[in-house]
C-alpha cells in the first residue's frame, strides 16, 4: 500500500508500539487523525497519542501521550487500531481552534467514501457531556457541511457565510440541458456565480492550469461568472467580499 508523503515513519513507529503493547489500546487524538489522513494544521514534531479504555493504565513512554477513554470503540486503519472518526473528532476539540475543527468535520463527512456523518458526530457530542472542548465541538457541528473537498473550500465557505453572504452550494455539478459542463467548488445557482478556490497546484501544474481555463470558458458560454479565490483572499478578504456582494445582490 502506498502511504501518503511523510506518513511511513509514523506508521512504522505505530506498528512497533502495537507489537509491544498487544491489546487494549488504540491510537487516538492527533495520531488517529493523521492515520485517517485528515487535513490537520502542519506540526513538525508531534508525539504519538495512545488511548486505553478506562480505568486502564495509560502508557507513560517518552514520545507518547497517554489517555483514558470512558467511551470505547475502535476501527482499523493501515493495519492499526484507532479510535473511531467520531471519537477522534471529539478528542481533537481539545487541541484545535474552531475553524480547524470545522475543517476536520467537513473532511470526515465528505468525499466519495465518507468516514462519518454529521448525525454520528452529533451523537458523539451527546455522549460526551462535560468533556473538555465539548463546547467547541457543539459550536462546530452546526457549521459542518457535506460536500467539501479541501480545507481551502471549507475556510472559504465559512468566510462567505460569516460575512453575511448566502450559504453557497458546495461542489455543484453544472449542466446545460443534458450536457455536463463543470463541477465547481462553491456555487450560487440562482445568480449563476461560481466561486473557485485556487490552491498552489492550480498555479504550478500546467495541465491543471489549462483545464481551469477550459472550464471557465465553458461556464462563461452558458452565462456563469467564475470568481477565483486564493489563500491571499482568505487572509485579506475585503475586496473578495465586496465583489461577491455586487454579484449576489441578495447577500
Amino acid at each position: 500500500m502506498r502511504l501518503p508523503v511523510g506518513m511511513d515513519g509514523l506508521v512504522e513507529r505505530c506498528h512497533a508500539y502495537a507489537q509491544h503493547r498487544g491489546v487494549d489500546f488504540a491510537f487516538s487524538h492527533w495520531t488517529a487523525a493523521l492515520l485517517f489522513e485528515a487535513p490537520l494544521p502542519r506540526r513538525d514534531d508531534s508525539p504519538i497519542h495512545v488511548s486505553v479504555p478506562a480505568p486502564g493504565r495509560a502508557p507513560e513512554i517518552a514520545g507518547f501521550v497517554g489517555h483514558k477513554l470512558s467511551e470505547w470503540a475502535t476501527v482499523e486503519r493501515m493495519g492499526l487500531p484507532v479510535t473511531t472518526p467520531e471519537q477522534t473528532w471529539i478528542d481533537l476539540a481539545t487541541m484545535l481552534v474552531p475553524t480547524e475543527l470545522l475543517v476536520i468535520g467537513d473532511y470526515f463527512v465528505s468525499g466519495r467514501h465518507p468516514l462519518s456523518t454529521r448525525e454520528a458526530l452529533a451523537r458523539a457530542i451527546a455522549a460526551s457531556p462535560g468533556r473538555r472542548g465539548i463546547a467547541r465541538a457543539r459550536q462546530a457541528i452546526d457549521l459542518i457541511r457535506v460536500g467539501s473537498e479541501s480545507p481551502g473550500e471549507t475556510r472559504l465557505r465559512l468566510l462567505l457565510e460569516s460575512a453575511g453572504l448566502p450559504a453557497p452550494r458546495p461542489n455543484l455539478d453544472i449542466v446545460d440541458g443534458d450536457r455536463f459542463v463543470a463541477r465547481v467548488d462553491l456555487a450560487y445557482p440562482d445568480v449563476c456565480v461560481a466561486v473557485e478556490y485556487e490552491g498552489d497546484i492550480h498555479r504550478v501544474d500546467r495541465a491543471v492550469w489549462r483545464k481551469d481555463i477550459r472550464r471557465r470558458e465553458r461556464l462563461e458560454d452558458i452565462g456563469w461568472r467564475t470568481v477565483r479565490v486564493t489563500a491571499d483572499d482568505l487572509s485579506q478578504p475585503a475586496e473578495l467580499i465586496a465583489r461577491l456582494r455586487r454579484l449576489i445582490p441578495s447577500g
